[in-house]
């Protein structure tokens, strides 16, 4: 048991580890993504450029798995100590997809940025929320904002 006393501050740091166990893929263990993927070709300002389609399939292919995933024990335990500690608790993750708020977390750092969120390259719109996997056929002109397609927006 983690003795915490009333004027402790706790920082937790999540990697992919902890969302694997949910069935998120990581990326450089067995199976890891950019075993079948170089960072370089998905996910980079210059791959956009290159390939956005590729871009897009790629993360579409992130967001299913994703989708379905559901918080595990470690991700419910992080939101109870978020409860207990209140602004005393610091949550940062590495990771992208949204089990630590499905769990109950409230005030999580995402440093990769996040996986259901979405912003468009042309405009200076904020994030906004993103659901959408993009099946074929992908987005084409224009910003998913507006309720028109995509493709000239991406994932961030």
């Amino acid at each position: 048991m983690l003795a915490i006393s009333p004027t402790d501050r706790v920082f937790v740091l999540t990697g992919a580890g902890v969302s694997a166990e949910s069935g998120i893929p990581t990326f450089r263990g067995v199976g890891g993504l950019w075993r079948n993927y170089r960072i370089e070709e998905v996910a980079s300002p210059h791959a956009w450029r290159r390939d956005p389609r590729l871009v897009w399939e790629f993360y579409s292919m992130r967001r299913k798995v994703a989708a379905s995933a559901k918080p595990n024990p470690a991700h419910i335990v992080l939101a109870r100590l978020e409860q207990n500690l209140l602004e005393r608790f610091f949550l940062c993750t590495q990771n992208v997809d949204s089990l630590h708020e499905q769990a109950g977390s409230r005030n999580v750092a995402h440093m990769h940025g996040e996986l259901f969120k979405s912003r468009c390259d042309t405009c200076s719109r904020a994030p906004f929320r993103d659901t959408n996997t993009y099946d074929p056929p992908l987005p084409k002109d224009g910003c998913p904002r507006m309720g028109v397609s995509a493709s000239e927006s991406h994932v961030i």
